[in-house]
């Protein structure tokens, strides 16, 4: 099995097909660089001798390539054939481009550790021998009409007395070899030893010679063996097929390297060739700086960074803070040593040239390889200055740090530092961010205003998690358009004679009822009002209805006044359909986004529950919650009683949040119990005993998972006010009466009916807590001011959230005189109105003998979204484990779940055992 096995591999390397498919790939991976190389080098200032040498290259070899496929495609579809002459011809066209590729080849190794190369007496020798052979078979494949047959060429390999060309084929690759390349590789192996070139340089050349240069000979080598050893003749396909693989390979390995490298210095960084987790090690250092109080901490923290990001070695990098007489270094490795290079930094400082300065700001860092590289391509005095200050101070990168234009401090990271690796483009532009971000940070040492780096670290997390949360709105309002794209068809219908006629199938699609048949649905009232205004007013009119499913509907009328009747036209809404009736109601265009969430996101859904109806006030006050729900900063509600559990409860569900924890402060704070309850306190002040109940706190408990509710936030103590006021501040809070500080992600509600300016005054509230909780307060409109319109357009919400049965909501439509009936005396709060209406539908539900036909929605009084879908599942709430794990956390009772659900407890016991809910 083995050897049938190998014997398998063999014969399908060995196959014509196979060679040709490696030969395909060659010359189209040698195009493919090609169409790199020659916009680069037209683009280039000045295009450079080596560029000329490796075009010859790869169209020299290009050409043997295509006499091998023209030759093999001849063998595999037209085998008996006897037009050989045509493979004759561009066999002797590829042995000359071969001999211009060779000589091609070993001037650009030459080429390459010159800046400017020319020829001297001994290339011009190798150029004029090398052309002669190249016209010599030029002149074969035009003009000599011997050995063009397969048969003439195969015997004429065998015989004695060897005719010119193959005598010529088997001995010009000795000359290629010998008189060539080998001396080319002599010549630059001797300049790589004794010449200063550029690291870079250095590193182009060695990846040409090791795998580009000699796999390259070794493949031309084995084609060209068989000239010289007749054993070679069987096992030529195979040979040349995997030599070819290998030299694929090569190619692409070593150019794709080498244009990384800023070959011929085409860009102006080393590309790179991994990625660094530069993302994750600076928000490590952040954290790190978070804590740091002085500039000799800050080195410590630097040189870390920068082994982990960069993985630069530690001692081998210096910072230095620049003062007005003298520069200090953060961690010294040597007083001597250091105070030379700060004392040469300082000179070259004060001392350089404007050029040199505009060279600087430039560039933003300074790294030695990559100037060394330019400069042996663009030499000037800048750079050459610039190399040789780099030099004195012994440096691979030089970094300023500036603050407002003005270098306050300088990295430098040691020659060599990195060994076998440069310093890519991305590195560079990370290096520039850090720095950055370092000039801040120490003018902020300087001035030790350590508070405000992290004040500003905290608001820049909240301001990203509020953009992420914006983004995840947008994706979703973009997707409930999405959703419907299958639906874009366009519904007709025709209104005459009062009777609605179906104008093509979408319609009967769309509505889903007999609309002449059934009067009293709403969906049928809508159309007829519409009709009825499109026809008194001879104009065009909209509106909105909802299906069946509860999805909305756009109802467009248009008066037809040849055949006095209306045309209706019904279909899903799109964007602008949804926004264009409330948009006028924004004159902030930056809260159009928002309205459009309000209407298409579920988060938006969940608010307009709430808060039902449409106007100017309510639509401005929904925005206001949709903005605080999809922030997570610390809020201030100033709601009638009734209505702060619902909101506090909507605003936890939309941010996410798994556990809602109340405090709840009737009366003023006594013994400092809520701050030791949120902060913990420090061991060293409590006993035995309590240790374990305080060391905990509650913002630890839910670090990341959590919201906590604080109710009348007034009665907090004044000290508990500035503790939790610097948590909110900073995102960091200390251990109570500890200076212990710890990181915490809960989110702060806070609730008042109190005047909290007043109270500052007073000296009774926190002044910094109110600035911050101030910034994000929702203040519910009265509903005693609201007007009339808005007013009844939020109790028709009501009402349509109550029935559930569409075919009787006709029947318990208010009519504007019971709507004014029902607010003689205007409800202090959202549930107090739903209350109202939730009764007042149920009278008139009784008054018309539908009461037991009615269904009332049993989620109606709940405010919970949670809670909401559970009612609504009833016993099906059972099925879903998700489901009953909230239950569960929110009643930890199974009596109170069977109850909540209207189903026995011992389904309920059954469920929590299976959920492992106890």
């Amino acid at each position: 099995m083995i050897t049938n096995f190998y014997e398998t591999i063999y014969n399908t390397i060995a196959s014509p097909q196979f060679l040709l498919a490696t030969i395909t790939i060659s010359f189209s991976v040698k195009t493919y660089f090609l169409s790199i190389l020659i916009p680069q080098g037209l683009k280039s200032s000045h295009i450079q001798k080596p560029w000329w040498f490796l075009l010859g290259v790869l169209f020299g070899s290009m050409f043997g390539d295509i006499a091998w496929m023209i030759k093999l495609f001849r063998e595999l579809w037209f085998p008996y054939s006897n037009n050989y002459g045509l493979i004759t011809f561009f066999i002797r066209l590829a042995w000359g481009f071969l001999i211009l590729q060779y000589q091609s080849l070993a001037l650009f190794i030459e080429s390459l550790t010159e800046k400017n190369f020319k020829l001297r007496t001994i290339h011009k020798v190798m150029i004029a021998i090398g052309t002669s052979i190249s016209l010599y078979f030029f002149y074969l494949a035009f003009f000599d009409t011997s050995l063009t047959t397969e048969t003439e060429r195969r015997q004429a390999k065998e015989l004695a007395q060897v005719p010119t060309e193959i005598l010529v084929m088997r001995y010009v690759v000795y000359y290629l070899f010998n008189l060539l390349l080998f001396p080319s590789l002599y010549v630059t192996f001797k300049k790589l030893r004794t010449a200063n070139l550029p690291l870079i340089l250095k590193k182009q050349l060695r990846i040409f010679i090791q795998f580009l240069i000699f796999p390259y000979v070794v493949v031309e080598f084995l084609q060209a063996a068989r000239f010289l050893f007749k054993s070679f003749q069987n096992n030529f396909y195979p040979v040349v097929s995997v030599s070819t693989v290998l030299l694929i390979y090569a190619i692409y390995y070593c150019l794709q390297r080498v244009m990384g490298l800023r070959f011929l210095n085409f860009a102006s960084q080393v590309q790179s060739q991994h990625k660094v987790n530069f993302i994750d090690d600076f928000k490590n250092v952040l954290d790190q700086l978070s804590y740091t109080t002085s500039i000799q901490e800050l080195g410590h923290i630097i040189q870390i960074f920068l082994k982990d990001a960069f993985q630069i070695p530690l001692r081998k990098s210096i910072v230095c803070i620049r003062s007005s007489n003298a520069s200090r270094e953060v961690e010294p490795k040597n007083n001597g040593e250091s105070n030379k290079i700060e004392s040469m930094v300082e000179s070259f400082m004060n001392n350089h040239d404007s050029a040199s300065a505009e060279f600087i700001n430039k560039q933003k860092v300074l790294i030695y390889d990559e100037i060394a590289f330019t400069n042996f391509y663009e030499e000037d005095e800048v750079k050459k200055n610039i190399l040789n200050f780099l030099e004195n101070i012994n440096a691979d990168i030089f970094l300023p740090i500036y603050e407002k234009q003005k270098i306050v401090a300088y990295l430098i990271i040691e020659r060599h530092a990195r060994l076998h690796e440069f310093y890519s483009s991305v590195e560079r532009d990370e290096m520039i961010v850090f720095a950055s971000y370092l000039g801040n940070i120490l003018n902020l040492l300087k001035n030790r205003n350590v508070e405000t780096i992290i004040q500003q670290e905290n608001e820049l997390r909240e301001e990203l998690y509020t953009r992420n949360q914006e983004m995840q709105q947008y994706k979703e309002s973009i997707r409930s358009f999405l959703r419907n794209t299958r639906q874009k068809e366009i519904g007709i219908i025709f209104y005459k004679n009062r009777r609605f006629i179906f104008g093509n199938q979408t319609a009967k699609e769309l509505v889903k009822i007999n609309i002449n048949a059934q009067e009293g649905h709403p969906f049928t009232q809508t159309l007829k009002n519409l009709a009825r205004q499109v026809e008194e007013y001879k104009s065009p009119q909209t509106n909105t209805v909802k299906d069946t499913m509860g999805n909305k509907l756009v109802l467009c009328g248009v008066p037809n006044l040849e055949q006095s009747s209306v045309i209706i036209t019904i279909y899903y809404p799109e964007i602008s359909d949804i926004i264009t009736k409330q948009i006028v109601l924004l004159k902030d265009p930056a809260k159009w986004d928002y309205l459009l969430y309000l209407e298409t996101t579920q988060a938006g859904q969940l608010i307009n529950q709430l808060i039902p109806g449409s106007g100017e006030l309510l639509l401005h006050f929904k925005i206001n919650v949709l903005k605080a729900a999809l922030s997570r900063k610390a809020t201030l509600l100033e709601f009638p009683e009734e209505d702060l559990l619902p909101v506090v409860e909507l605003l936890h569900h939309i941010s996410n949040r798994e556990t809602l924890h109340t405090i709840t402060l009737n009366h003023k704070e006594k013994n400092f119990e809520v701050a030791i309850k949120l902060f913990s306190i420090s061991p060293a002040l409590t006993s035995n005993s309590m240790t374990g109940a305080v060391m905990s706190s509650l913002l630890k408990k839910l670090d990341n998972t959590g919201t906590i509710f604080i109710k009348n936030v007034e009665n907090l103590d004044i000290e508990t006010q500035e503790y939790l006021a610097e948590y909110i501040r900073t995102g960091h809070y200390r251990m109570f009466k500890s200076d212990q500080k710890m990181s915490s992600n809960v989110r702060i509600i806070c609730s008042t009916h109190q005047n909290l300016q007043t109270l500052i005054h007073e000296g009774t509230f926190s002044k910094s807590l109110f600035s911050i909780i101030n910034q994000t307060c929702l203040n519910f409109p009265s509903l005693a001011l609201l007007p009339e319109q808005e007013l009844f357009n939020m109790m028709d919400e009501f009402a349509e959230q109550a029935v559930k049965t569409h075919a009787f909501r006709n029947l318990l439509e208010f009519t504007d005189k019971e709507k004014s009936k029902l607010i003689i005396s205007r409800p202090e709060s959202l549930q107090e109105l739903k209350t109202k209406v939730q009764q007042a539908l149920i009278q008139k539900s009784k008054k018309n003998q539908i009461f037991n036909e009615t269904q009332f929605d049993p989620a109606y009084s709940i405010s919970d979204p949670e809670l909401t879908e559970a009612v609504r599942l009833g016993k099906n709430a059972l099925r879903d484990p998700k489901i009953m794990a909230v239950l569960w956390n929110k009643f930890k009772n199974q009596n109170q779940i069977a109850t909540f659900l209207g189903v026995n407890r011992s389904s309920v016991n059954r469920r929590c055992k299976d959920y492992n809910l106890q």
